[in-house]
Protein backbone atom coordinates (compact mmCIF):
# COMPACT_ATOMS: atom_id res chain seq x y z
CA UNK A 1 0.00 0.00 0.00
CA UNK A 2 2.77 2.42 1.02
CA UNK A 3 4.72 1.62 -2.14
CA UNK A 4 1.64 2.19 -4.28
CA UNK A 5 1.13 5.62 -2.73
CA UNK A 6 4.65 6.61 -3.73
CA UNK A 7 4.54 5.28 -7.29
CA UNK A 8 0.93 6.19 -8.12
CA UNK A 9 1.93 9.54 -9.75
CA UNK A 10 3.95 7.47 -12.22
CA UNK A 11 0.96 5.15 -12.74
CA UNK A 12 -1.29 8.17 -13.41
CA UNK A 13 1.11 9.50 -16.03
CA UNK A 14 1.39 6.06 -17.66
CA UNK A 15 -2.41 5.57 -17.79
CA UNK A 16 -2.86 9.11 -19.14
CA UNK A 17 -0.33 8.46 -21.90
CA UNK A 18 -1.95 5.15 -22.86
CA UNK A 19 -5.42 6.70 -22.92
CA UNK A 20 -4.19 9.59 -25.09
CA UNK A 21 -2.77 7.14 -27.64
CA UNK A 22 -6.04 5.20 -27.79
CA UNK A 23 -8.10 8.37 -28.24
CA UNK A 24 -5.78 9.57 -31.01
CA UNK A 25 -6.39 6.27 -32.79
CA UNK A 26 -10.14 6.92 -32.72
CA UNK A 27 -11.11 4.88 -29.70
CA UNK A 28 -13.71 6.89 -27.74
CA UNK A 29 -15.38 10.25 -28.20
CA UNK A 30 -14.36 13.74 -27.04
CA UNK A 31 -16.82 13.31 -24.19
CA UNK A 32 -15.08 10.10 -23.16
CA UNK A 33 -11.73 11.87 -23.29
CA UNK A 34 -13.04 14.61 -21.01
CA UNK A 35 -14.27 12.03 -18.49
CA UNK A 36 -10.96 10.17 -18.56
CA UNK A 37 -8.99 13.40 -18.08
CA UNK A 38 -11.22 14.30 -15.13
CA UNK A 39 -10.76 10.89 -13.52
CA UNK A 40 -6.98 10.99 -13.98
CA UNK A 41 -6.86 14.48 -12.50
CA UNK A 42 -8.79 13.32 -9.45
CA UNK A 43 -6.54 10.27 -9.12
CA UNK A 44 -3.40 12.42 -9.20
CA UNK A 45 -4.82 14.83 -6.59
CA UNK A 46 -5.64 11.97 -4.22
CA UNK A 47 -2.22 10.45 -4.81
CA UNK A 48 -0.45 13.69 -3.87
CA UNK A 49 -2.59 13.99 -0.72
CA UNK A 50 -1.67 10.46 0.33
CA UNK A 51 1.98 11.15 -0.38
CA UNK A 52 1.89 14.30 1.78
CA UNK A 53 0.20 12.35 4.59
CA UNK A 54 2.81 9.62 4.31
CA UNK A 55 5.65 12.15 4.51
CA UNK A 56 4.02 13.75 7.52
CA UNK A 57 3.75 10.34 9.17
CA UNK A 58 7.42 9.55 8.50
CA UNK A 59 8.49 12.90 9.95
CA UNK A 60 6.42 12.20 13.06
CA UNK A 61 7.91 8.71 13.37
CA UNK A 62 11.41 10.15 13.11
CA UNK A 63 10.75 12.78 15.77
CA UNK A 64 8.86 10.53 18.20
CA UNK A 65 10.59 7.15 17.85
CA UNK A 66 14.04 7.68 16.31
CA UNK A 67 15.28 11.04 17.57
CA UNK A 68 14.72 10.32 21.31
CA UNK A 69 17.01 7.28 21.00
CA UNK A 70 19.56 8.52 18.44
CA UNK A 71 20.26 11.89 20.07
CA UNK A 72 21.55 10.44 23.40
CA UNK A 73 23.75 8.00 21.47
CA UNK A 74 25.27 10.91 19.55
CA UNK A 75 25.66 12.97 22.72
CA UNK A 76 27.94 10.25 24.09
CA UNK A 77 30.50 11.67 21.65
CA UNK A 78 30.94 14.48 24.18
CA UNK A 79 32.05 12.02 26.88
CA UNK A 80 34.97 10.90 24.71
CA UNK A 81 37.95 13.27 24.76
CA UNK A 82 39.26 14.32 21.35
CA UNK A 83 41.97 16.50 22.84
CA UNK A 84 44.31 13.52 22.90
CA UNK A 85 47.95 12.53 22.54
CA UNK A 86 49.50 9.55 20.78
CA UNK A 87 48.98 7.11 23.67
CA UNK A 88 45.24 7.81 23.82
CA UNK A 89 44.97 7.76 20.03
CA UNK A 90 46.53 4.28 19.94
CA UNK A 91 44.23 3.15 22.73
CA UNK A 92 41.19 4.40 20.79
CA UNK A 93 42.39 2.44 17.78
CA UNK A 94 42.52 -0.75 19.83
CA UNK A 95 39.35 -0.04 21.82
CA UNK A 96 36.98 2.16 19.86
CA UNK A 97 35.36 4.54 22.36
CA UNK A 98 32.20 5.55 20.52
CA UNK A 99 31.42 5.04 16.84
CA UNK A 100 31.25 1.23 16.71
CA UNK A 101 28.75 1.11 19.58
CA UNK A 102 26.76 3.88 17.92
CA UNK A 103 26.64 1.90 14.67
CA UNK A 104 25.56 -1.23 16.58
CA UNK A 105 22.75 0.72 18.27
CA UNK A 106 21.57 2.07 14.91
CA UNK A 107 21.68 -1.40 13.38
CA UNK A 108 19.50 -2.84 16.13
CA UNK A 109 17.00 0.00 15.97
CA UNK A 110 16.63 0.02 12.18
CA UNK A 111 16.32 -3.78 12.00
CA UNK A 112 13.06 -3.46 13.96
CA UNK A 113 11.71 -0.87 11.52
CA UNK A 114 12.87 -2.83 8.48
CA UNK A 115 10.86 -5.86 9.55
CA UNK A 116 7.60 -3.90 9.63
CA UNK A 117 7.93 -1.51 6.70
CA UNK A 118 7.95 -1.85 2.92
CA UNK A 119 11.38 -1.34 1.29
CA UNK A 120 10.31 2.02 -0.17
CA UNK A 121 9.05 3.36 3.17
CA UNK A 122 12.07 1.99 5.04
CA UNK A 123 14.40 3.73 2.58
CA UNK A 124 12.58 7.04 3.08
CA UNK A 125 12.75 6.65 6.86
CA UNK A 126 16.48 5.88 6.66
CA UNK A 127 17.01 9.04 4.64
CA UNK A 128 15.28 11.11 7.33
CA UNK A 129 17.39 9.40 10.00
CA UNK A 130 20.67 10.17 8.23
CA UNK A 131 19.67 13.84 8.00
CA UNK A 132 18.93 13.81 11.73
CA UNK A 133 22.31 12.21 12.50
CA UNK A 134 24.20 14.79 10.43
CA UNK A 135 22.44 17.71 12.14
CA UNK A 136 22.96 16.33 15.66
CA UNK A 137 26.58 15.39 14.94
CA UNK A 138 27.36 18.97 13.94
CA UNK A 139 26.05 20.16 17.29
CA UNK A 140 28.27 17.85 19.36
CA UNK A 141 31.37 18.50 17.26
CA UNK A 142 31.00 22.26 17.83
CA UNK A 143 30.82 21.60 21.59
CA UNK A 144 34.05 19.58 21.58
CA UNK A 145 37.75 20.42 21.58
CA UNK A 146 40.42 18.71 19.51
CA UNK A 147 44.12 18.12 19.21
CA UNK A 148 45.69 17.20 15.85
CA UNK A 149 45.31 13.51 16.68
CA UNK A 150 41.81 14.14 17.99
CA UNK A 151 40.92 15.60 14.61
CA UNK A 152 42.29 12.46 12.97
CA UNK A 153 40.23 10.32 15.36
CA UNK A 154 37.07 12.24 14.45
CA UNK A 155 37.84 11.82 10.74
CA UNK A 156 38.09 8.04 11.24
CA UNK A 157 34.83 7.98 13.20
CA UNK A 158 33.02 10.00 10.56
CA UNK A 159 34.29 7.80 7.72
CA UNK A 160 33.14 4.66 9.55
CA UNK A 161 29.71 6.16 10.17
CA UNK A 162 29.26 7.29 6.55
CA UNK A 163 30.42 3.91 5.25
CA UNK A 164 27.83 2.14 7.43
CA UNK A 165 24.95 4.49 6.59
CA UNK A 166 25.73 4.15 2.87
CA UNK A 167 24.94 0.42 3.13
CA UNK A 168 21.55 1.14 4.73
CA UNK A 169 19.90 3.13 1.94
CA UNK A 170 19.77 3.61 -1.82
CA UNK A 171 19.84 7.39 -1.27
CA UNK A 172 23.10 9.28 -1.65
CA UNK A 173 24.07 10.42 1.83
CA UNK A 174 27.51 11.95 1.34
CA UNK A 175 25.92 15.28 0.49
CA UNK A 176 24.20 15.28 3.89
CA UNK A 177 27.56 14.84 5.59
CA UNK A 178 29.46 17.34 3.41
CA UNK A 179 29.62 19.96 6.17
CA UNK A 180 30.85 17.42 8.72
CA UNK A 181 33.45 16.10 6.27
CA UNK A 182 34.72 19.64 5.77
CA UNK A 183 34.87 20.10 9.55
CA UNK A 184 36.99 16.95 9.75
CA UNK A 185 39.32 18.33 7.06
CA UNK A 186 39.79 21.55 9.06
CA UNK A 187 40.37 19.66 12.32
CA UNK A 188 43.10 17.64 10.59
CA UNK A 189 45.16 20.64 9.48
CA UNK A 190 48.73 20.87 10.72
CA UNK A 191 48.67 24.67 10.97
CA UNK A 192 46.06 27.42 10.74
CA UNK A 193 47.24 28.86 7.42
CA UNK A 194 46.96 25.44 5.75
CA UNK A 195 43.24 26.16 5.28
CA UNK A 196 44.27 28.59 2.54
CA UNK A 197 45.48 25.59 0.50
CA UNK A 198 41.83 24.49 0.25
CA UNK A 199 40.04 27.84 0.21
CA UNK A 200 39.01 30.28 -2.54
CA UNK A 201 40.98 29.87 -5.78
CA UNK A 202 42.72 26.80 -4.30
CA UNK A 203 39.47 24.94 -3.59
CA UNK A 204 39.47 23.21 -6.99
CA UNK A 205 36.36 21.02 -7.39
CA UNK A 206 35.54 21.38 -3.69
CA UNK A 207 32.42 23.42 -2.91
CA UNK A 208 32.65 24.76 0.61
CA UNK A 209 29.45 24.31 2.63
CA UNK A 210 30.89 26.22 5.57
CA UNK A 211 30.94 30.02 5.73
CA UNK A 212 34.18 31.88 6.61
CA UNK A 213 32.77 32.47 10.11
CA UNK A 214 32.06 28.74 10.51
CA UNK A 215 35.55 27.86 9.27
CA UNK A 216 37.02 30.08 11.98
CA UNK A 217 34.67 28.55 14.53
CA UNK A 218 35.90 25.04 13.68
CA UNK A 219 39.55 26.13 13.66
CA UNK A 220 39.02 27.49 17.17
CA UNK A 221 38.10 23.97 18.35
CA UNK A 222 41.75 22.99 17.90
CA UNK A 223 43.40 23.65 21.25
CA UNK A 224 46.84 24.08 19.66
CA UNK A 225 45.72 26.82 17.22
CA UNK A 226 46.18 30.38 18.43
CA UNK A 227 43.12 32.65 18.25
CA UNK A 228 45.18 35.54 16.86
CA UNK A 229 46.33 33.35 13.94
CA UNK A 230 42.72 32.41 13.21
CA UNK A 231 41.61 36.06 13.31
CA UNK A 232 44.36 37.06 10.86
CA UNK A 233 43.11 34.66 8.20
CA UNK A 234 41.70 36.27 5.08
CA UNK A 235 38.87 34.04 3.98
Amino acid sequence: MHGMILISPWICASVQSDCAKLLQQGFGSEQAQAKIDSCLSDMAAVSHKFRDLLQEGLNELTNSAIKPQVKPWINLFLSVSHNIEEEEFNDYEANDPWVQQFILNLEQQMTEFKAGLSPVIYDSLTSLMTTLIAVEMEKVVLKSTFSRLGGLQFDKELRSLIAYLTTMTTWTIRDKFARLSQMATILNLERVTEILDYWGPNSGPLTWRLTPAEVRQVLALRMDFRSEDIKRLRL
